[in-house]
């Protein structure tokens, strides 16, 4: 997959929006090491969010 097919596919995990070109935050999930994006509005209110894949929940 190409840089640009990644990047237009990166939605925040909380609300669903697309964070490309936005101050959003890209980590690995603790549990299984999937890549999950968080908006920076999700981020400072703290929502959940779960993994897809294994079900791991965190703020």
């Amino acid at each position: 997959m190409s840089e640009a097919t990644q990047k237009r596919k990166r939605k925040c995990i909380s609300c669903g929006i697309n964070i490309s070109g936005t101050n959003a935050a890209s980590f690995k999930c603790p549990e299984c090491g999937y890549r999950i994006y968080r908006c920076a509005k999700c981020r400072k209110q703290s929502n959940l969010y779960e993994c897809p894949d294994c079900g791991f929940t965190g703020p």
